[in-house]
Parts: structure tokens; C-alpha cells; sequence
């Protein structure tokens, strides 16, 4: 008989910090996305990603999502199993009404019900939980016991960093067991250890940081530990983390009480329909990893099994069917001059000269380091028939690098016949998967610093590619590029419209036409009873979208317009101008003002230009009106017959 599995609580000794839930949780739980997601799909990319990352010699990784309804006396032998009075006496000791104090409460009512909820999360093929339970560098210690703990390799995604709080805040204890037949360890069997999340409390017997640990009760430094537990596969059964039915080596995750945290609707399970939910692991597997599923990479299951019964009650695949089926022809097109003009074709394109900025450190890994360059992008889209368009994420860009997750896909412009689309937009690695062209096989930096450069853009959620991360910031001389990143998806759209969608209409190359679709225009014009009534005085800055072209020889805008005095007041007004590229997400990037000209008399009027991206004038209570122009440019790096911008003061 092995020895059972006990759950140890670090004491609260001196000055330890103790908090009352997980950072991670809360930052999930606002909300960080361009468009929030469900809590499942968030899921779903975290466990996918990371079982990808980890695959074994680029070999297919295969995930299994397995729904456990558990009763009688299989659900008696999991409690024991799982120490759960061990672990109740802690949780009944969480006061407060903070989130996960709530949770917790929650949690002892469903882990009470006749029918246990739980979900068994299963990969094949990948590495598994390697290193000793003391090994920073493992995956044992990253996944099971560090917050906020990421991998340095090349090309990876999470790789167990902060997503995996999605995972605790499935299960209504906060608890995550785990089981892993590591590669090259295979003959010891089986390592478990499970992790509670619970809040720092305080029990008759002392006071307790936050965490728990499920394993073999020890002692480290004189303080309390839980080492992880080697077993046979037998041994690990009452648990479900058995692995049965997967031969080769990978992790289990199983998660008690499991739940969707920001879902109402459930039956008396607690959940909602199991087969329902299966399909929605499957479909989410699919919109988010059709790179992977297409290129070999991966593959998803979720099934149903019901106490008394071995096999399974449902299953379903995760499949690139009608829905995905034509972003990936998209990702499957060569690049010509052809645009896509009704449904079923695709054209594609590459748009060399995107700058990838110097990387500065770290300093101790010369071999990551390299001098600034250029690479190529892909983009290319497939149209699809006018009645797919309630279909998901139909008239929008897949962005995607090497790793084969979707990044996120952006809403693209809307075609003037009523069209629908889905395009791609493919960096990095990603170009492997793609059909060969002379520009792509001429960038200048090699594809691994290319995805290096967009690994470190992505935000903890790995949901978009932004230039003000701290990891690009502190890694790379990123001055002087932030602007193209921060543009990339107002650039995408323009695109995907201009040149590979329209065929008859030929785009402005200068004039008023061109600069209606690129400015969005705040003209601030005062009402007309707020004249009337002699409030104070203010001054109107008027663009004159007509007589405003775009000068190619300088790479600039030439903008026209007026300062108009409003009200009747003596007094001066103030008003700024500036201009900043339209961007998805924060502030744009500032663009330069120069070459301003007063097309009349300066009487009465100042303009303190020492700024070059913000002009201000002042007006005197004599002024009424005079028209100027002046020139605007991008920053480094953005093309501004491509790049949208916007009127500020």
C-alpha cells in the first residue's frame, strides 16, 4: 500500500506574506482581452498551448478533456484518496467575504453532493513533469508550485506562466491535482501532488499562509513541505490521474468541483448539459488551434464518463469544419496579384519591410541577441458567401505566429458590396506553414528572432501583440519601432480591403479621397445657443478634409485649415492640435507637426511650437478667424497612406 497523500499548509512564520487569493485569478477575472472571453476558452488556450509547447520531437501532442460525474461508492474512495478532511478543516477556516473566501464556501457544498463535478484534463506525447521538486527550471515546479514563472525557450507561449490560474479558478475549492508520466523517467510510473489555492487563514493549531499541498508529508529547512508522491498507475485510480487508455508520457490535471466561474445557468450538477460542455471544449480547441490541428501539431477530445461505467458515455473531436475551414484555405494561398472576388477564392500577399528592432539583452545569452532588421508578413484571406456572415469571426484576421494559437483575431473593416471574409495574417515561424515566396525566403532576420520579437509583445493573456510590454521594453532597443506594432492591426485591415478584396476600384494615392479613410477628424465645434448666450471664449480648430492631399515626396500629410474665435467675450482662448495614429487598444503613437504656415496676418495670434507633436495657439480677443497648413508625419516605422490617425488637442 502506498503511503496516502496528506495535505501540508506553510506556517505563517515572522514576517511571511500572506494573501488573501490569487493575483493571477483577479487579473483573469477582470478581464484583460480586446474582447472579453469566456473563462472556458481561456481555459482551453492555456492547456493546448502548453501541451504544444511541450510536445516530444515535433511530434502530434493530443489533449483529452474528460468530464467525471462521480457517485457512491467511487466518490467515498476519491475523498479518502484526496485527504479531503484534511483539506476541509483548512477551507472551513477561510473568513472574509472576498472572492475566494466565497468560492471556498460554495466549494463545501458541492464537494457534499451525492454527485462529485469533476473535469480531467489529459496530454499525450509532451514531456511531462520533469525536474526534481526543487528544480526552478522544471516543469514539475513551474506548473505545480511557482506563481508567475515562465520558460526562456524559443518560440514557446506560456509555458506555464500566469495562465495556469485558470485552471484553480475552475474548481469550486480551488485545488488542481496532478499526475505525470515524465519522458525518460517512464519506469518509476506515475508523479503526483495537487496544490490548493486557498487564502492565508488561521485553524486552532496556528496560523497558515496561503496555499496547501497535496503529497508526501516532509520537512525542508525545519518547515512543513509535501513532496511529490511516485506511484504506480494503480495506486492513482481512486483519483482518476491513473492515465489509463495513455500510453506515452504527458500530465494530468484533474480538477474536483469543477465549474464555469462566470456562466449562470447549471443544472442540478452545478454545470450546465455535459455533452453541451464537451462540445464547447471541442469548438474552442478548434477556433483557437486550427494552425495546429492543420499542421499536425495537435489534437483534441472531450468526453463524458459516469460512475459504473469504464468507457465513455460521449465523445467528440475537435475538427476544421465549415466555420474554420476557410481561414486555413487562406493560410494555404500563395501570393499574387489576383484579389478574391466571390465566395470560395483566396489571395494572398506578403508585406516585406516590417522592422524588428535590436535585442539588448539578456547580455548573459549573446546567442539571443542580434542587430535591428526587417521580415516579411503574410496576409491573405478567403471570401466566403454572404449568408456565413453571422458565422463566428467571419470579416476578421487571424493573427498567428509559430507557436499555431491564434493570437486573436481582429474586426476588419466591412466590405462596401456587403461581403464577408477571413483572413490570416501569418509572422514569424508561422511562414513554414505556408506556400513559399521569394519575398518571405528573403526577409532579413532569421524566423526564430522574428517570433522571439512577438513572443515578447504578447501580455501575460497572450491575446495580442502590443510594443508596450515589459519584456519587449527591457529586451530590445524598441524605440523608434513601437509605432508599426502599436498600427499593425489598423494596417491589416486597410489591407486586406484595398489590395486583396477590390479589383475595379483603384485606391487615391494623394487627395482628399484617401485622407477620408485614413483621419478621423475631432473638429470640437461649439453649439450655437453656447455662442449666443457670450460664454467664454473658444477657439476651433477647423481641417478642411477637400484641400488636404498627401505630399509622397515627403512621406506626409499636407493638411489645411482654419482657427475660428467662437464668443463674445474679450478675453483670449487657447486651443491645441496634435495628431496620433488610431490604435485598437491604449494610445496611439504621436505624429509630428512641422512647416506650419498662417496663410494671413499673425495679429493677434501666438503658436508655441516647441513641441513638434503638439502645436498650441493662443488668440486674442480682437481675432476672429485665419487659415493655416501645415505638414503631418508618421513616426518611424509607419506608413502613413496605410496607418489611420486622429485629431487631438
Amino acid at each position: 500500500m502506498p503511503t496516502p497523500l496528506k495535505w501540508v499548509s506553510t506556517p505563517s512564520l515572522g514576517q511571511g506574506r500572506a494573501s488573501g487569493g490569487s493575483a493571477a485569478a483577479e487579473l483573469f477575472e477582470a478581464g484583460t482581452a480586446q474582447r472579453k472571453r469566456p473563462l472556458l476558452e481561456t481555459l482551453v488556450r492555456e492547456v493546448c498551448q502548453n501541451s504544444c509547447d511541450r510536445r516530444l520531437s515535433n511530434g502530434k501532442a493530443r489533449v483529452f478533456f474528460d468530464l467525471l460525474l462521480v457517485s457512491g461508492e467511487e466518490r467515498e474512495q476519491m475523498l479518502e484518496a484526496l485527504d479531503w478532511e484534511g483539506l476541509k478543516s483548512h477551507i472551513e477556516a477561510v473568513k472574509g467575504m472576498g472572492g475566494a473566501a466565497l468560492t471556498l464556501r460554495a466549494g463545501l457544498e458541492a464537494l457534499a453532493a451525492t454527485t462529485l463535478v469533476c473535469l480531467r484534463i489529459s496530454d499525450s506525447s509532451t514531456e511531462g513533469l520533469t525536474g526534481d521538486d526543487w528544480d526552478e527550471e522544471g516543469n514539475f515546479r513551474r506548473l505545480c508550485v511557482q506563481n508567475f514563472s515562465t520558460g526562456d525557450e524559443i518560440g514557446r507561449g506560456g509555458s506555464f506562466g500566469l495562465g495556469k490560474a485558470v485552471s484553480w479558478m475552475h474548481s469550486r475549492v480551488l485545488t488542481v491535482l496532478f499526475s505525470s508520466r515524465v519522458s525518460g523517467m517512464e519506469e518509476k510510473g506515475l508523479r503526483v501532488f495537487g496544490r490548493s489555492e486557498i487564502p492565508a487563514h488561521e485553524t486552532a493549531d496556528g496560523a497558515w499562509l496561503d496555499g496547501a499541498y497535496l503529497g508526501n508529508p516532509g520537512e525542508r529547512d525545519g518547515i512543513p513541505v509535501a513532496e511529490s508522491s511516485w506511484q504506480d498507475p494503480d495506486e492513482a485510480s481512486a483519483l482518476f490521474l491513473d492515465r489509463a487508455g495513455i500510453e506515452s508520457s504527458g500530465t494530468t490535471l484533474l480538477i474536483p468541483g469543477f465549474h464555469e466561474p462566470d456562466r449562470e445557468e447549471a443544472s442540478d450538477l452545478g454545470i450546465r448539459d455535459p455533452e453541451e460542455l464537451c462540445r464547447d471544449f471541442t469548438t474552442a480547441a478548434s477556433k483557437w488551434f486550427w494552425p495546429a490541428i492543420s499542421w499536425g501539431r495537435l489534437e483534441v477530445q472531450a468526453r463524458v464518463f459516469r460512475s459504473g461505467s469504464g468507457s465513455a458515455s460521449y465523445v467528440c473531436r475537435a475538427e476544421i469544419d465549415g466555420i474554420w475551414a476557410p481561414f486555413q484555405a487562406a493560410s494555404r494561398t500563395t501570393p499574387s496579384t489576383e484579389p478574391a472576388l466571390t465566395p470560395g477564392e483566396s489571395a494572398a500577399m506578403d508585406l516585406p519591410g516590417f522592422p524588428i528592432p535590436r535585442r539588448i539583452r539578456p547580455a548573459e545569452r549573446p546567442d539571443l541577441l542580434h542587430d535591428p532588421g526587417e521580415t516579411a508578413l503574410r496576409l491573405a484571406v478567403t471570401r466566403v458567401s454572404s449568408a456565413e456572415a453571422c458565422l463566428p469571426c467571419r470579416s476578421t484576421i487571424a493573427l498567428i505566429r509559430g507557436a499555431g494559437m491564434v493570437i486573436d483575431y481582429v474586426d476588419g473593416n466591412r466590405l462596401t458590396d456587403g461581403g464577408t471574409y477571413c483572413g490570416v495574417a501569418l509572422v514569424g515561424s508561422a511562414l513554414f506553414h505556408a506556400p513559399t515566396s521569394e519575398v518571405a525566403e528573403k526577409q532579413g532576420l532569421p524566423p526564430q528572432d522574428v517570433e522571439e520579437y512577438f513572443r515578447a509583445a504578447e501580455p501575460v493573456t497572450h491575446d495580442d501583440w502590443l510594443p508596450t510590454t515589459r519584456r519587449l521594453r527591457e529586451s530590445y532597443d524598441w524605440r523608434g519601432s513601437a509605432g508599426r506594432l502599436r498600427s499593425l492591426r489598423s494596417e491589416l485591415r486597410q489591407l486586406v480591403i484595398q489590395k486583396l478584396l477590390i479589383a475595379d476600384e483603384v485606391a487615391p494615392e494623394r487627395g482628399p479621397e484617401l485622407l477620408m479613410r485614413m483621419i478621423n477628424l475631432g473638429k470640437g465645434r461649439v453649439s450655437g445657443p453656447a455662442v449666443e448666450r457670450g460664454e467664454k471664449p473658444r477657439l476651433e480648430i477647423h481641417l478642411d478634409r477637400e484641400i488636404s492631399w498627401f505630399d509622397e515626396s515627403r512621406g506626409a500629410w499636407a493638411l489645411q485649415g482654419e482657427l475660428i474665435r467662437h464668443g463674445r467675450g474679450t478675453s483670449a482662448a487657447v486651443a491645441g492640435l496634435s495628431f496620433r495614429s488610431i490604435a485598437d487598444s491604449g494610445m496611439g503613437e504621436a505624429w509630428r507637426i512641422s512647416a506650419m504656415e498662417p496663410l494671413g496676418s499673425e495679429r493677434d495670434l501666438s503658436i508655441d511650437d516647441s513641441d513638434s507633436r503638439r502645436l498650441v495657439f493662443s488668440v486674442a480677443g480682437s481675432f476672429t478667424s485665419l487659415p493655416f497648413r501645415c505638414l503631418v508625419s508618421p513616426p518611424a516605422g509607419v506608413d502613413p497612406r496605410l496607418s489611420g490617425f486622429r485629431q487631438g488637442g
